[in-house]
């Protein structure tokens, strides 16, 4: 009876088969399709379910999908429907999971395809070019298959362990006289005896070649994050560039570093430029740590080769990889510095073609955490001895170490993002030519703007060091960042040579400024010092030395030695001021700092300035996004850091609230004055 009731169920309503559901789209199941009789589509009607037997429905199919004939009498009954109608809504909404399941599994599958792919493409490249595990060079393997290289090595560890266990038992025999039963040997290779002999020697470098993989898969991803536009990429209106589109990525690639930790989110942007420079003249640059930190003054705190794992292929830097560590510094104490571990892989893609890229290979060190994801750049040549830069930075961090004030900034990719390090990138090449043309700047020799542009950098080096305590000196914290309060830095400088002998402090504070960055820039250079100056103001009078770094006489980006107008009774008595300024849409660095005459002599002769002691003080203006953090750009926030040199105190203990009430009072004024130009 029950099959006979199917029977006239299924003549009475129209159903599809579990085969023809496979193979369409599920209509939603809270609607009914009802034949009036007719088997034409266009007599067919839809009734909708209401809310309340929607609910009813979703409950009973959580209990058990698969509902028998009772049960289905017992819904309908309930919910005042027929018995078709819940058998149909069922069969539906099953046929429905099944469907996103499989979509979902679609989607997994794609991922799992991809990473697949990006294996075999790593695995080639590491077959490709072999490391020697002693050093680090091209290694030769013999001629053979690679299962045959395989047997050969586990049969060369299974001899070595076979002879230490037979020297064991001998001695065990010669101590207990107790004789062996039978004469241990060591077998020959029976696949190749002297590719056994030759192979004793040889250690496949696990480590080095599992990094060789990492790096190839990265530059796999780096190199289509730089060809891909839209909808992969979206114009970056704040800060410049462009930004990742996350939703986007993640259905295309899969995860670089696994999974990512509890609390960290994703910052991605891609920036593109044409440098006076050459792609190998570049890549070079990159992977020499001190060039590489030299050409990123300001962004880099401090950076090292840990180890070099190969210098590239056919006296070239082709296939050069290196596990390097690095700072990356935002000139603030309100935003922790990144420290990272990664891997640096150069491989040139065809002539005048050249990638490089990074990824992080251990995401904590000194309790900074961050992860860098695939980045760097991809070079391409231009022929009139230009490069065109792709830069593409991608970072994983913990949000809640960075304040609040800064969050949007570092979101929006303008804090650490491409646009950064390209704008970076152009004002190093453009002091380069400024340094080196014989019509820029001509009336100085090239040799006294070479130690100019040199005491300015250490200028610089120093400066950001003491805000975001980078390059490995040790500071002692006398008092903490706190509100219209600024940090207080001690250190003990005892060596003499290019430092300042005694108790340096460096004091530091963060504050908005409800006024555009570029447009407070252009102020704070215009406008009369003694506003804002509560160092220098009465030194830095007048322009002894001005040097452009830029392309014409109005760049920003420029080195000064600014005099008084007082007069003095001799040379040595005269105190002068070596400022540098740096501005771009991503912020903008004004440095500054007393040097003497006979400093002055030395550069203009240009000798050699390493033993120059400075003590910078300066100005570090990002984009600000109101006091709360939120909104677009309303105002700049701006960095103070001042440092002081304390010749009557001999150690960081000794500092007294008084010392501390004097700091406190020169940054409360130069923010007041920094307000009073606005």
């Amino acid at each position: 009876m029950e099959g006979n009731g199917n029977q006239r169920a299924r003549e009475e309503v129209p159903a599809t088969t579990s085969d023809e559901n496979e193979n369409c789209e599920v209509r939603s199941s809270d609607e009914e399709e009802i034949n009036h009789g007719g088997s034409s589509s266009s007599s067919r009607k839809y009734s909708r379910y209401t809310r309340e037997q929607v609910e009813e429905l979703e409950n009973f199919f959580k209990k058990n999908p698969h509902p028998t004939e009772k049960e289905r009498t017992e819904i309908a009954n309930k919910l005042n429907i027929t018995i078709n109608k819940v058998k149909f809504w069922f069969q539906n909404r099953r046929t429905q999971l099944k469907s996103q399941k499989e979509r979902s599994e679609n989607v997994i599958l794609k991922q799992e395809n991809e990473q697949l792919r990006l294996d075999n493409l790593a695995m080639a490249e590491v077959l490709k070019n072999p490391l020697c595990n002693k050093c680090g060079a091209q290694a030769t393997i013999p001629d053979g298959s690679i299962h045959k290289h395989k047997v050969v090595i586990e049969n060369t560890r299974l001899k070595e362990e076979l002879s230490h266990m037979a020297n064991f038992a001998s001695h065990v025999s010669q101590m207990f006289g107790i004789p062996l039963p039978n004469k241990v040997t060591i077998p020959g290779d029976p696949l190749n005896p002297i590719m056994s002999r030759s192979l004793m020697d040889y250690d496949i470098p696990i480590q080095r070649n599992e990094y060789l993989v990492q790096a190839s898969r990265a530059m796999e991803v780096l190199l289509k994050l730089g060809n891909v536009n839209a909808p992969l990429w979206n114009r970056n209106i704040e800060g410049g560039g462009e930004t990742l589109n996350f939703v986007e990525y993640e259905r295309a690639f899969p995860p670089s570093l696994g999974t990512k930790p509890p609390g960290f989110i994703s910052e991605a942007t891609r920036a593109r430029s044409v440098v006076p420079m050459t792609s190998s003249t570049l890549v070079e640059a990159l992977l020499n740590a001190d060039q590489w930190r030299e050409m990123f003054i300001g962004i880099i705190g401090s950076c090292t080769t840990m180890e070099v794992i190969s210098n590239g292929t056919g006296g070239s830097r082709n296939g050069a990889l290196q596990l390097m560590k690095a700072e990356i510094q935002l000139i603030s104490p309100l935003v922790p510095v990144r420290g990272l571990k990664f891997i640096r892989f150069a491989k040139q893609q065809a002539q005048g073609q050249w990638t490089v890229v990074d990824l992080s290979i251990d995401s904590r060190i000194e309790g900074h955490m961050t992860r860098r994801c695939p980045s760097g750049c991809i070079l391409h040549d231009m022929p009139n001895g230009f490069t065109m830069v792709t830069w593409i930075e991608h970072t994983e961090y913990d949000e809640q170490s960075v304040s609040h004030q800064y969050r949007q900034l570092i979101n929006s990719g303008v804090g650490f993002g491409a646009q950064r390090w390209i704008s970076a990138l152009l004002r190093h090449c453009e002091s380069i030519t400024a340094i080196m043309s014989p019509t820029l700047n001509h009336h100085l020799l090239q040799d006294t703007k070479r130690s100019l542009r040199g005491l300015a950098q250490r200028m610089m080096s120093i400066f950001c060091g003491g805000v975001c305590l980078t390059d490995g000196q040790q500071w002692d914290l006398v008092a903490d960042h706190a509100p219209k309060r600024p940090r207080i830095m001690a250190h003990n400088y005892i060596s003499g040579f290019g430092e300042p002998m005694g108790i340096v402090t460096s004091a530091t504070y963060s504050v908005w400024i409800p006024t555009n960055h570029q447009h407070l820039f252009d102020m704070l250079k215009t406008k009369d010092r003694c506003i804002w100056d509560v160092i220098c103001h009465r030194i830095a009078a007048r322009n002894m030395i001005h040097l452009p770094l830029g392309q014409d006489e109005t760049s920003p980006n420029c080195i000064s030695i600014l005099y008084s107008n007082m007069e003095r009774t001799t040379e040595d008595d005269q105190v002068m001021v070596l400022q540098e300024t740096i501005s771009d849409m991503t912020g903008s660095l004004i440095v500054y700092a007393t040097i003497d005459f006979p400093t002055v002599s030395v550069v203009m002769n240009g000798e050699d300035i390493s033993s120059v002691a400075l003590l910078p003080s300066g100005l570090c203006i990002v984009p600000g996004y109101g006091e709360d953090g939120a909104g677009g750009e309303r105002g700049s926030m701006v960095t103070v850091g001042l440092q002081l040199l304390h010749p009557d105190i001999t150690t960081s203990n000794m500092i007294t609230m008084e010392t501390i009430i004097m700091i406190n009072d020169l940054v409360a004024r130069t923010v007041q004055g920094i307000i009073e130009i606005v």
